[in-house]
């Protein structure tokens, strides 16, 4: 397995769109908040990590993320579908246990692992160039962070059934990105006409809740009046957060088993 791993790895690495990919997703933070710093007037050295969370540019980030983590998922686990790889692996021993969970293994590091990190790194650069600030506390913003690694594995384990159960790159993509529309449509209709919130059935959803807080007060800090979000985190929004990703990402790697284990391979 772990020479699968490292076949894939390789694989990836030598993508070029895989690498246009990971810079994107780097760079595309820095480039927003520059762009929201002129139309703002503000400078970018006013983006404090506080502000950044604040403004909700981070949970706006993560929706361009989620294309990024269906990129690479997908090419990860169905990108060499096409030149019968999985065939060579059978051949040579490999058991289609090991070849679906080395699969799954490189899907994660490249399409969960590195949208975790290019998602909580600019509050890090943030924080050492200037500070937390003052609009939110930074304990709740790190812990509500964190557990966005669980929306995002189960988003990623979906792109990767899908691209799996399609056996192909390209589909698996399409049909993760029409996935994407779908939930933001229809969450979209529950919320504005039906008044239903919808935060857990949905990875992108629980996501969005966790890095947006709509609550705020105003505080007279060091002479000056800032608008203090309120970024709590509860029991409830932990084990919930935990919970639903643990079995949603258990079904949809159930479903991508069963059909890798049954089909045969073209």
């Amino acid at each position: 397995m772990i020479n699968i791993i490292r076949s894939l790895n390789y694989t990836m690495r030598r993508d070029t769109v895989n690498w246009i990919t990971v810079i994107s997703m780097l760079g595309l933070p820095a480039f927003v908040m520059y762009l929201s710093g002129i139309l703002s007037g503000d400078t970018l050295t006013k983006m404090t990590p506080s502000a950044y969370f604040a403004s909700q540019q981070m949970a706006g980030m993560f929706i361009f993320l989620c294309v990024g983590i269906m990129i690479l998922a997908c090419k990860a686990v169905a990108g060499d579908a096409s030149d019968k790889t999985i065939n060579y692996e059978m051949m040579a021993g490999h058991g289609r246990g090991r070849i679906f969970a080395g699969r799954m293994i490189s899907g994660y590091i490249w399409g969960a692992v590195l949208t975790f990190i290019f998602l909580i790194l600019p509050l890090g650069y943030l924080n050492i160039l200037y500070g937390w600030g003052p609009e939110t506390d930074m304990k709740n913003v790190l812990i509500r962070s964190a557990l966005c690694i669980f929306p995002i594995i189960r988003i990623c384990s979906l792109d990767m059934m899908l691209a799996s159960v399609s056996r192909s790159a390209g589909k698996g993509i399409a049909l993760s990105y029409a996935a994407l529309m779908l939930v933001g449509i229809v969450t979209s209709i529950f919320q504005d006409v039906l008044e239903i919130e919808v935060i857990y059935p949905t990875g992108l959803t629980n996501a969005g809740f966790l890095l947006v807080s709509e609550n705020a007060k105003y505080e007279v800090i060091n002479g000056k009046t800032v608008s203090v979000y309120d970024t709590a985190v509860t029991s409830d929004m932990v084990w919930k957060t935990i919970c639903y990703s643990v079995v949603f990402t258990a079904v949809y790697l159930t479903i991508a088993y069963v059909n890798f284990k049954k089909k045969d391979r073209d």
